[in-house]
């Protein structure tokens, strides 16, 4: 590249910190002209994977670009594959029918911190990001607002309601009382995420979950029972 009088940036690093922790840190391949993101592959396939498109979105997101190049040398043609990210106006969707039977004021409380804090994370990231990034942002937002977070909570396997073992998942457990199972970059989540969800609450013993998708177009946030 910089034969040919192209500028380039080779590994450039940015993080993201929320207040003052460190949350994430992004390395991406190359940056030609300060304007175009290249992600280098070495693939045997000849299709790119969701994740790969996935990883430039998030590297197009932090540097705040809008066209990047995903590359392939390892198939028998070079595969060069063009992502665009335009920046969504961010757009809202809340639907708490399914758990408004089952809370108290205590959880009405509860709820109405973890949603202004997941709502606070949405306004000032945006969409775009990994969900492990989402994860981290919501587990310090909502400590930072006065509440308990457990990080992969611990689910217990049972049979005939005796614990054989436990297991750390991808959920937080807020207060011991509310379980969230945080997505990214979906249109919409799955049944598998809410069956999931419902699942791990059955086998706490808790009544209140979320599912929340930090998506593609929508920051959406869907209230699932146990019952």
């Amino acid at each position: 590249m910089r034969s040919r009088d192209i500028p380039v940036h080779s590994k450039s690093r940015r993080s993201i910190v929320h207040r003052d922790v460190e949350v994430h840190l992004f390395e991406c391949d190359l940056i030609l002209w300060d304007l175009i993101i290249l992600e280098l592959k070495v693939l045997p396939f000849t299709t790119f994977a969701p994740a790969h498109y996935a990883q430039l979105i998030h590297y197009l997101k932090c540097w705040n670009k809008d066209l990047g190049l995903l590359i392939n040398f390892g198939s028998t043609r070079t595969q060069i594959k063009r992502v665009i990210w335009d920046e969504p106006k961010l757009e809202i969707v809340q639907d708490y029918e399914a758990i408004k039977p089952y809370m108290n004021e205590m959880d009405r409380q509860y709820l109405r911190q973890i949603c202004k804090g997941i709502l606070a994370i949405g306004q000032q990231y945006g969409l775009g990001y990994p969900e492990t990034m989402y994860r981290k942002l919501v587990e310090i937002e909502i400590k930072y607002r006065g509440l308990s977070c457990q990080v992969e909570a611990e689910i217990p396997a049972k049979l005939d309601n005796q614990v054989l073992t436990s297991y750390s998942s991808d959920h937080l457990l807020v207060e011991n009382n509310y379980l969230l199972n945080i997505r990214s970059l979906l249109d919409w989540p799955s049944r598998y995420d809410f069956a999931r969800t419902k699942t791990y609450l059955n086998n706490l013993g808790l009544k209140l979950g979320l599912v929340i998708n930090f998506g593609k177009r929508q920051l959406q946030i869907y209230g699932v029972d146990s019952f």
